[in-house]
């Protein structure tokens, strides 16, 4: 009979544990899908706002289940956040990481971020948010243990509450006011200051009072009141302070909370000499403890028996009691030493995503100078190619006009060299006009002579026909001298060229050229010479076939003109 009911036990306890292993699997199971549904979320969707929201939810979904996962989808979080440049998804961001770090115990980098949440609220001028940022930051102090910046920030932060009228009975306002005070209720109380750690509890305990759903938060602050009343011997408020507080945790099940309760209650006890009421309340504590798994209440209830035996000089039950604490203890020290381990790692992979961030940081600092080198280069060298082209464009620019006007000087002295050529090629036809003049004149003088000689006696003949003879003479050379002289003067190449051109010319030809490169007539040419316009014509063909101009359309004097 003993035996059925032993295995009647042990199916229904396995059956229990069936049922718990199923239920714990849909519940993982569940998890894990909307783990899943928000990672895909996250990859699909390319609004920014949305991404952040998202991985913060899968990091705080992370956060007790599986720390480096809620780190690294926070982490992810904040890098949108800064790529996406707006402030208020940047804030949610940082204050999310800060409260994962916060929750695992590394308050040197959960510190960061709040500072930075600060910042950015700061910079958006958001006082209620400033409010709360200053509340974190101060919780972060206290448990640096460094008071008097947490003292600092819990105090800036009531100012901005009160400044802005904030509504104490509203769910959020009324739990960080009333964490503010119950900060500032430890601060004073380490710092040996029960007045005002109690005057900072009540204040704090008003709120809770007024406000709902604060029934957790005014059993705790109920239950530091009566510490304080206990330390300073005053037992009837500390009584009055433990009995609500338990009365509270009682009437909203909160099993955590009387655990703490039963132990105030227990050290009550012992303070006001009832040790029977105190070990009553020591093993109801503690049973509760076990049950909800309160471990580090129970190193305390654990202690307390200890204490309590060793006392009593019940030697078994205390070492009993010695042994169940020490195992508890090294129990603690090794969670306290998997902590501290996991403490570790998250910081050094912090310090590690410093580093990998900082060298980024560099690259793409260097990546920039290098950027802007090139840029800088890129200019000074176009600037240079500017200059080169622009001082060339300059200098094509002179030269083209110092051509222009070279050009200008030398038609302008081409123009004076015409002007000077017409005006001596002038003065020649006008001397070989005077000579034609002349010439007439001294024929016209020989003609007379030789009209009156004829009637003169013969002495007088052989004078006059002397003189005539003289004044022929004195004719042809002195013409031709003059030209000769003045023609070289003005025309100095062109015998030069007409040698060129046909060696044989004889001075009679060289001297028709001559004159008919002053554009001189047949007549002109004929008076000057003494010959008849035929003989000239003539001459004019001759001198066309010496210089091989017979079958060509170009004149004679066209001919000459060019020479």
């Amino acid at each position: 009979m003993e035996n059925q009911v032993k295995l009647l036990k042990f199916k229904y306890l396995n059956l229990i544990i069936l049922l718990f292993t199923l239920s714990w699997s849909s519940a993982q199971a569940q998890d894990a899908a909307k783990i899943d549904s928000l990672r895909y979320l996250v990859e699909t969707s390319k609004n920014d706002s949305v991404k952040v929201y998202l991985l913060v939810a899968i990091s705080r979904e992370y956060k007790t289940s599986d720390v480096f996962s809620s780190l690294q989808f926070a982490e992810q979080s904040v890098e949108v956040a800064e790529q996406s440049q707006n402030k208020n998804l940047q804030g949610y961001a940082y204050f999310n990481i800060g409260i994962v770090y916060f929750f695992q115990g590394v308050m040197e980098i959960s510190i960061k971020f709040f500072y930075k949440y600060l910042e950015i609220q700061q910079e958006l001028k958001n006082e209620k948010m400033i409010a709360f940022a200053l509340v974190n930051l101060g919780a972060v102090h206290v448990n640096l243990k460094q008071y008097v910046q947490a003292k600092e920030h819990l105090e800036r932060a009531l100012e901005i509450f009160a400044k802005a009228g904030e509504d104490t009975t509203t769910d959020q306002a009324a739990e960080k006011l009333i964490s503010i005070y119950n900060n500032l209720g430890v601060i004073a109380s380490e710092q040996n200051q029960p007045d005002l750690a109690i005057d900072y509890y009540k204040r704090g305990t008003n709120i809770a009072r007024r406000a709902t759903n604060q029934e957790e938060n005014l059993a705790n602050l109920l239950n530091n009141l009566g510490n304080i009343y206990l330390k300073l011997g005053q037992y009837d408020e500390a009584f009055a302070y433990y009995s609500e507080a338990f009365e509270i945790r009682t009437a909203n099940d909160d099993q955590f909370g009387l655990t703490a309760s039963y132990l105030a209650m227990a050290n009550y006890y012992k303070e006001i000499d009832e040790p029977v009421k105190a070990l009553k309340h020591l093993y109801t504590g503690c049973v509760l403890a076990e049950k909800v798994g309160a471990i580090s209440k129970l190193g305390s209830f654990y202690g307390a028996f200890y204490q309590y035996y060793n006392e009593k000089k019940e030697v078994d039950s205390a070492l009993k009691y010695h042994i169940l604490s020490a195992e508890l203890n090294e129990k603690l020290n090794k969670e306290a030493a998997v902590k501290e381990l996991t403490h570790l790692e998250i910081t050094a992979r912090y310090k590690e995503n410093e580093k990998i961030i900082k060298l980024e940081q560099k690259r793409k600092e260097l990546r920039y100078l290098l950027i802007g080198l090139t840029l800088c280069l890129t200019i000074a060298i176009l600037s240079l190619l500017y200059f080169l082209t622009n001082s060339r464009n300059r200098r094509l620019k002179l030269e083209k006009e110092n051509i222009r006007l070279n050009a200008i000087n030398l038609e302008l002295e081409k123009q004076n060299l015409q002007n000077e050529l017409d005006l001596k090629n002038k003065e020649l036809a006008t001397n070989v006009m005077y000579q034609i003049q002349k010439n007439e004149l001294i024929q016209d003088v020989m003609d007379e002579l030789q009209k009156h000689g004829i009637s003169e006696s013969k002495q007088n003949q052989s004078w006059i026909y002397h003189i005539i003879r003289s004044l022929e003479k004195t004719k042809e050379n002195t013409i031709w001298n003059e030209f000769e002289i003045r023609f070289q003067q003005v025309h100095n190449e062109f015998y030069n060229r007409l040698n060129q051109i046909n060696q044989d010319l004889s001075p009679n030809d060289r001297r028709l050229c001559a004159f008919l490169r002053l554009n001189m007539t047949t007549k002109e040419i004929a008076s000057i010479t003494g010959q008849s316009a035929r003989s000239i014509e003539v001459a004019r063909t001759r001198l066309r076939k010496k210089l091989n101009l017979t079958n060509s359309e170009t004149g004679l004097i066209e001919f000459l003109s060019n020479l």
